[in-house]
C-alpha cells in the first residue's frame, strides 16, 4: 500500500473506534434484600407437620413398613471414617422423619401388643416450625455401654452432680466430630424429651410409672427415645417382630454394633433401657450390656436452607441421594453473569462469577406459580447446566432464575454445601433479566429497629407517556384478608371491601387523592392520629398475623440523623414497625414503594412515581420519615413526606396538635378562669388562610371527628397569626363553677389543629454546600393555666398561666451552578442555556436578576421556559423543592459544544426528630462534565470546546462531525492514490 492511501485508513478506523466506543454501556448489577431464598426442592413440598417415613409406609403393595426404603436419603454430616467419633466408619445417610411443627407426645407406645403399660411409654421429640428431624441411617459409633458407672441406671442425664450418661456424653462427643462447624451452625441445640433425669444412682424404675422429663443438658446430636419409634417410624410391633423402618442397612449395622440404644428410661427397672436391633426389632437391654452404639437423630433448621439437590450433580432429579445447600447470610457474589445457550432441545445456563467462597456458582430455576424448583445444578466439576425446557414451557412467564455462589461439602469434612446469598433473576423467553430491587428511603433518628411488612399488592400498573406512574391498583395478598379487615375496623372504617380491604383503606385513608377526594387525605403524614395511623397501630399490635418480615434494618441505624434505604421484597405497600416504639421510637408507617418502568432508559431512573407527587399534599412512593409520639404541644408540616421540601407557590399543610390534660388537681380554679388558647405565628413568607379553611379535629367520639363549628370555640386570622380561642370547651365542663375533665372525653385525647398555608414569593431559601439554611418558621404557642409553680418545660406567662411552644419548618432550596471550559475551569462562560424539568414536566422561571432565575409562581408574567448563565457563568434557581432537577443545555456558549442532559438533585439532612435541616448538598448524574465543586456550594457544568479532543463529549452530533471530517480525510485522500494507480496502470499498458 502507497503512503498516500494510509491517512485515509487512520481516519476510517478512528471513525470506528469512536463508534464502537459509544456502544459500550456498563452495567450495574441489581442487589435484592432481603435475601429471598426461594423453595429448596425437597422439604419445600413438605407441609408443615410431615412424617415421610410413616406417610409412605406400605406404599408398595404388599410390602409392609418400607417408609424407610421410599423416603429420599439425605448426605449430611462426614462420610468414611476421616476425623470422626473413635475412626469409625460412617454413611453420611439420613432420613427425614419429620417436618416440623409437630409437638411431643407425652406418652406414646412403640410396644402395644404388650398392652397398655405404662412402663414402655415414652415422649416424643418435639419439632420445631421450619425444622427436620433426621435418623442416620445406621449406627456411627462402635458399641458403648449406656452407663459406664459402678452403680448403673437408665437415667440419662441429671442435676445432682451434673450428671450425664454415656450415651448422652458419646452424643455430645458425636456432635462435636462427625459433622463440620457449619453443619453444627444448623443443627439445634436444645433438651430432648422423654429421659430419667434423677440422680444416677437412683434411676427411674421400681415398676411405678411417672411421665419421663427434659434432659437438663442441651443436645445437637441425641438417640431416639421409644416413642419416636411410633411417632415417627409407626413402629407398634416391638419385641414381637422386625420392623424395616427401624433396621440398619442390610440388617447389619456399622462399626460391629448389633443395634443402637434408645433415650428412653424403662419404668419397670432403673438398670435397664431401650434400644433398637439391627434388624428393626425393639428391646430393652441392661444398662451395662455392650453391643449397641449411638444412631443420631439431628433437628436440623431449615431457616436458610437454598436448595436440596441430586448429590451427583445438583439436579432435580426424582431419586437417589439428596444434599443439601444452605446460605449463609453475609456471604455475597462479588461479580456474575449469567446467560442461556444452545438450540431449542439443548438449552443450558451459562454462568460465571466470583464470591466470598471461590468461583463455584449454584444456580435453581422456580416456576413463580407453583413455586416449586424446576431445575438446578452448579457450575463445579460434574455439575448440571442443562436448562429444564420440559416443564419451562410458556415463551412469556417470568421463572425465577437464582444464583449463588458455592462451597462445596466434602465427605472429610461435611456433606453440605455453603451457599452466598444469592441473587434473583428471571429467565423469560429463553433470556436472563435482572430485576430491580425494590427499597424504601427512611429518615429520622430511632434506637430500635425497623421491619417491614406487605400488606398490599400493586396490579394493573399504567404509566403516562412520560414514563411516570399514571394508576395503579392495590390487592390485599392472599392469608392478610382477615387481618386487614380486622384492623380496618378497629380504625373506624364502615362498609370496609370484605374480599379486598386493602383497597378500601387506600381509597379511603392513603392519602391519594382520588375523585371526590378521599376521606382523609392526610392522615398518611398525621404522626399523631388519622384512621390510616389507627390501622397502622392496630396491625403493628399483631405482626404475626402479616406473614414474614420483607425487609428490615437493625437496631443503632438511625441513632444519629439518617437517611437509610430499608430494602424490601418487591414492589407493593409496607406496614413499617420500629421495635421500640413502646418506649419513645416512631409510630408505624405505612408506605409504598416506587414502580419499575422497564421500557426507560437503565438506571435508577427507572424507579418512577407518580408525576404529581407531593402536589396538594400526595404522599411520594418510596420515602418515609420516622415520626414520635406527641408532646403536650408540638407541630409539624404533614404533607412533606419525601423530606424535600416545597416549591414555591406549594401549599403547606400544617398540623398542630395538643392532649387533652388532666383538670384533676383544678378543683380550686372557676371554669370561667381556665385558660386554654393558642396562638400561631408565621414567618412573613407564608400566606395564611382565611380563618374558615382553619379546621380543629378530635379523636373522639370517632378519628377525625371535626370540632371546628363548637359554640364558644373561635378561630381567627390576623396578619401573620393564626388565633384559636375556647379549646377548652372541647374538654372541660364548669361542675359546680369549678372546672373540670368531661367524662366523653379521655385525658390524653388529641386536639389538632389544621391549616394549609402558602409559601410566596417572598419566602426564605435555603442553599447547599454552607450556602445558608433558611426555614420558613411557624411558631405555635399554647398558655395555659396553672394551679401551681411552671411546669417543666413550660415558661411563666404572667399570673396563672403558662406558655409551651413548638415549631415548624418548611424549607425552599435554591441551585447554584457555574459554566466553565471544560480544559480550563478558570475560564467561565456566559450565555449558556438550558430547558428545566422534573419528572418529565417542563418548569417556569421569571428572572430577577443577571443568570437569576425564579421558580414561576401563579400570577406571574413573563414566564421563561429558558434560563441563561451570566457572563460571570453563574446560573441561580431559585425556590424549587429538593428534588432532581433535569437540565438539558439547548444554547451553548459560542466555540462550544452542548454537555449531554444531566440531573441536579438537593439533598437535605435532617435533625434527630426530622423537624430541622441541618445540612444540604448537590448530587449530580447523568455526565462527569457536571459535577459539585470542591466547596460543595455549586455544580459546575464544564462545556467541551470545539477541538478534536473533545468530539467524544458531543453525543451523536460529534460522531456525525467526526464521521463527515473522516470522509473528507477519505476523499482527499484516496483520491491522488486511485489518480496515481490509474495513470500506472495505463503506462503499464501502453508502454
Amino acid at each position: 500500500m502507497s503512503k498516500r492511501g494510509l491517512p485515509a485508513l487512520v481516519a476510517f478506523g478512528l471513525v470506528l473506534f469512536m463508534l464502537v466506543a459509544q456502544m459500550v454501556v456498563p452495567v450495574e448489577r441489581a442487589s435484592a434484600a432481603p435475601v429471598d431464598l426461594g423453595p429448596d426442592g425437597y422439604f419445600s413440598t413438605l407441609g408443615a407437620g410431615a412424617l415421610p417415613v410413616v406417610d409412605k409406609d406400605n406404599e408398595t403393595p404388599g410390602i409392609p413398613q418400607d417408609g424407610w426404603a421410599n423416603t429420599r436419603r439425605i448426605v449430611f454430616g462426614k462420610q468414611g471414617s476421616t476425623g470422626t467419633y473413635g475412626g469409625a466408619s460412617v454413611s453420611g445417610g439420613y432420613r427425614t422423619l419429620a417436618k416440623g411443627a409437630v409437638a411431643s407426645v407425652p406418652d406414646a407406645n412403640a410396644f402395644s401388643q404388650y398392652g397398655n403399660q405404662a412402663y414402655l411409654k415414652s415422649a416424643t421429640t418435639s419439632v420445631a416450625a421450619n425444622e427436620a428431624l433426621l435418623w442416620a441411617d445406621n449406627t456411627v459409633t462402635a458399641d458403648f455401654r449406656f452407663d459406664t458407672n459402678a452403680t448403673y441406671s437408665n437415667s440419662f442425664d441429671s442435676a445432682t452432680g451434673s450428671y450425664q450418661s454415656n450415651l448422652a456424653t458419646v452424643s455430645d462427643a458425636v456432635g462435636s466430630a462427625n459433622y463440620s462447624t457449619f453443619e453444627q451452625s444448623l443443627m439445634r441445640a436444645a433438651p430432648v424429651e422423654g429421659v430419667c433425669t434423677a440422680a444416677q444412682a437412683v434411676g427411674c424404675g421400681s415398676g411405678s410409672y411417672t411421665q419421663q422429663s427434659d434432659s437438663v443438658n442441651d443436645y445437637r446430636v441425641f438417640p431416639l427415645s421409644g416413642g419416636d419409634l411410633n411417632r415417627f417410624a409407626g413402629t407398634t410391633s416391638g419385641g414381637v417382630s422386625s420392623d424395616g423402618n427401624l433396621a440398619c442397612s442390610a440388617n447389619t449395622c456399622a462399626n460391629g454394633a448389633s443395634g443402637s440404644w434408645l433415650r428412653s428410661a424403662y419404668w419397670l427397672y432403673a438398670n435397664r433401657a431401650f434400644y433398637a436391633s439391627r434388624n428393626g426389632l425393639p428391646s430393652n437391654n441392661s444398662t451395662i450390656g455392650t453391643g449397641l452404639g449411638l444412631r443420631p437423630a439431628v433437628r436440623l433448621s431449615l431457616e436458610h436452607l437454598l436448595l436440596s439437590a441430586d448429590s451427583g450433580d445438583q439436579s432435580q432429579n426424582m431419586s437417589g441421594d439428596l444434599r443439601l445447600t444452605f446460605a449463609e447470610l453475609g456471604k455475597q457474589l462479588s461479580s456474575w453473569s449469567a446467560s442461556v445457550v444452545g438450540a431449542a432441545g439443548s438449552r443450558t445456563l451459562s454462568l460465571s462469577g466470583s464470591s466470598d467462597l471461590g468461583s463455584d456458582l449454584g444456580w435453581k430455576v422456580v416456576d413463580p406459580v407453583t413455586f416449586t424448583v424446576l431445575g438446578s445444578g452448579r457450575t463445579s466439576a460434574g455439575g448440571n447446566m442443562v436448562l429444564p425446557e420440559s416443564l419451562m414451557t410458556s415463551a412469556t412467564t417470568d421463572y425465577d432464575l437464582y444464583v449463588w455462589g458455592q462451597e462445596d461439602g466434602s465427605a472429610t469434612v461435611g456433606l453440605t454445601n455453603r451457599a452466598t446469598e444469592p441473587v434473583k433473576m428471571t429467565i423469560t423467553g429463553w433470556k436472563v433479566q435482572v430485576p430491580p430491587s425494590y427499597g424504601i428511603e427512611v429518615t429520622g433518628t430511632t434506637m430500635g429497629g425497623l421491619k417491614a411488612y406487605k400488606i398490599g399488592d400493586y396490579t394493573d400498573i399504567v404509566f403516562d407517556h412520560t414514563g411516570a406512574l399514571r394508576s395503579v391498583k392495590l390487592e390485599t395478598p392472599a392469608g392478610l384478608v382477615s387481618a386487614l379487615l380486622a384492623a380496618a375496623g378497629v380504625a373506624g372504617g364502615v362498609g370496609v371491601d370484605a374480599g379486598n380491604p386493602i383497597a378500601w383503606v387506600a381509597s379511603h385513608w392513603l392519602g391519594y387523592p382520588t375523585s371526590p377526594l378521599s376521606d382523609d387525605v392526610t392522615s398518611a403524614f398525621s404522626p399523631y392520629a388519622g384512621s390510616l395511623q389507627l390501622f397502622a397501630r392496630a396491625l403493628a399490635g399483631d405482626t404475626a398475623s402479616l406473614g414474614p418480615v420483607a425487609g428490615s434494618l437493625p437496631a443503632g441505624t438511625f441513632s444519629s440523623p439518617s437517611t437509610v434505604v430499608l430494602p424490601v421484597s418487591g414492589p407493593g405497600l409496607y406496614l413499617v414497625v420500629d421495635d421500640s416504639q413502646a418506649l419513645g421510637g416512631s409510630l408505624p408507617i405505612i408506605v409504598g414503594t416506587r414502580v419499575f418502568n422497564p421500557a426507560l432508559d437503565a438506571g435508577d431512573g427507572r424507579m418512577v412515581d407518580f408525576a404529581d407527587a407531593g402536589v396538594k399534599g400526595k404522599p411520594r412512593l418510596g420515602r418515609a420519615s420516622l415520626k414520635t409520639s406527641v408532646l403536650d404541644v408540638s407541630k409539624r408540616v404533614v404533607n412533606d413526606a419525601g423530606m424535600d421540601g416545597f416549591d414555591l407557590g406549594s401549599q403547606v399543610e400544617y398540623e398542630i396538635a395538643l392532649q387533652v390534660p388532666d383538670l384533676s388537681s383544678f378543683a380550686s380554679l372557676p371554669y370561667s378562669s381556665y385558660v386554654f388558647a393558642l396562638s400561631d405565628v408565621a414567618d412573613a413568607g407564608l400566606t395564611l388562610p382565611a380563618a374558615s379553611s382553619v379546621r380543629v379535629l378530635m379523636d373522639v367520639p370517632s378519628p377525625d371527628t371535626d370540632v371546628t363549628g363548637t359554640p364558644g370555640l373561635s378561630v381567627g386570622v390576623s396578619g401573620q397569626t393564626v388565633s384559636v380561642d375556647g379549646l377548652k370547651v372541647l374538654f372541660a365542663e364548669d361542675v359546680s363553677g369549678r372546672v373540670a375533665n368531661k367524662a366523653s372525653v379521655p385525658v390524653g385525647s388529641l386536639i389538632r389543629i389544621r391549616y394549609s398555608a402558602v409559601l410566596n414569593a417572598g419566602a426564605s431559601l435555603s442553599a447547599p454546600g454552607g450556602g445558608g439554611l433558611h426555614p420558613n418558621v411557624n411558631t405555635a404557642t399554647l398558655t395555659r393555666s396553672r394551679v401551681a409553680g411552671v411546669s417543666p418545660g413550660w415558661d411563666d406567662a404572667g399570673p396563672g398561666v403558662e406558655s409551651r411552644s413548638a415549631v415548624a419548618h418548611a424549607y425552599v432550596f435554591g441551585l447554584d451552578l457555574v459554566k466553565v471550559d471544560k480544559d480550563d475551569t478558570t475560564r467561565v462562560l456566559g450565555g449558556a442555556g438550558f430547558e428545566v424539568s422534573r419528572d418529565g414536566q417542563p418548569l417556569g422561571f421569571v428572572q430577577v436578576g443577571p443568570g437569576v432565575y425564579r421558580l414561576a409562581v401563579p400570577g406571574d408574567v413573563g414566564v421563561l421556559s429558558e434560563v441563561f448563565s451570566h457572563t460571570d457563568g453563574t446560573l441561580k434557581l431559585l425556590g424549587v423543592e429538593a428534588r432532581a432537577l433535569s437540565l438539558r443545555e439547548t444554547v451553548a456558549p459560542s466555540g462550544y459544544f452542548k454537555v449531554p442532559a444531566f440531573t441536579v438533585e438537593v439533598l437535605p439532612v435532617w435533625n434527630t426528630d426530622a423537624s430541622e435541616v441541618t445540612l444540604a448538598s448537590y448530587r449530580t448524574h447523568g455526565t462527569s462534565l457536571a459535577y459539585v465543586s470542591q466547596d460543595g456550594r455549586a455544580v459546575m457544568v464544564a462545556d467541551p470546546a470545539h477541538s478534536l479532543a473533545n468530539l467524544p463529549y458531543t453525543g451523536g452530533v460529534g460522531i456525525l462531525i467526526l464521521l463527515v471530517l473522516a470522509i473528507l480525510f477519505l476523499v482527499f485522500a484516496v483520491r491522488p492514490y486511485y489518480l496515481a494507480r490509474r495513470a500506472e496502470d495505463k503506462a503499464n499498458t501502453f508502454g
